[in-house]
């Protein structure tokens, strides 16, 4: 028998800023292209919390603070994104002005971010596969994190600003295959890949998302268009399309 499993499909459209940087942060501060499964993740649980009834974003444990996010972790068995278009790469430098002791100082610094301007139906497509289990143990519905997509303002940094503009929900079949064509993200990992793309190093959430200097990672294939993979392949069917799932 096919397992089945839900997912939430979520359609947003970028103001034309994706202010994501890649952290850890140094002074040579860098951006992302392309939206990693960590700011998909931040993205649905903040509206989330919300509907439990909680505004934290962080909690102190362990003489540090960490991320709430990972109270949600679990929810999710795998996530992954589209983007409609190829984001461009800029790095502005401004100048800052702060006060300390008193005293007026000036200083320099970049900001980087990716640019989707020129592209007026840009489109970025999330994809969520649900753990029914640990949904089932949760104080959360399904329902609850279909209102959560739907309230997802921005991806990350406060200028990612996006407004959904259609959610998507149902069963996906999971299957495995020796080759898929695809338009979403998946781990570049003992893969052949036929078509082009942008490789892009991510933290691997499925480690915990608390200190980014100590994540894991993994490399992520972002296509442009769609690709052909091939390989021992572990697929999802999501309304029409197809995702390549982790190992």
């Amino acid at each position: 028998m096919v397992p089945l499993t839900f997912f939430l499909k979520v359609t947003m459209r970028p103001t034309g800023i994706i202010a994501l940087r890649a952290l850890p942060q140094s002074k040579m501060r860098t951006a992302l292209r392309y939206v990693p499964p960590t700011t998909l993740i931040g993205a649905i649980a903040y509206p989330l919390f919300h509907i439990g009834g909680s505004r934290a974003e962080t909690v102190y444990d362990r003489r540090t603070f960490r991320s709430t996010v990972g109270e949600v972790l679990g929810l999710f068995d795998w996530v992954t994104v589209k983007t409609s278009g190829k984001p461009r790469l800029y790095g502005a430098l401004l100048k800052i002005n702060t006060v300390y002791r008193g005293k007026v100082q000036s200083a320099v610094t970049s900001f980087p971010f990716a640019v989707m301007y020129g592209t007026n139906d840009a489109t970025i497509t999330a994809v969520y596969i649900i753990n029914e289990e640990a949904l089932a143990e949760s104080t959360y519905r399904l329902e609850d994190i279909e209102r959560a997509a739907w309230g997802i303002t921005r991806l990350g940094s406060r200028e990612s600003v996006v407004s959904v503009e259609s959610v998507e929900t149902g069963r996906a079949d999971v299957i495995e295959v020796e080759t898929a064509e695809t338009s979403y993200a998946f781990p570049f990992k003992g893969l052949e890949v036929s078509g082009k793309g942008t490789l892009q190093s991510v933290v691997d959430w499925r480690s915990g998302i608390r200190d980014y200097s100590q994540a894991r990672r993994m490399v992520m294939f972002y296509p442009e268009g769609s690709v052909r993979v091939r390989g021992q392949l572990r697929v999802a069917r999501v309304g029409g399309e197809v995702i390549v799932l982790a190992p």
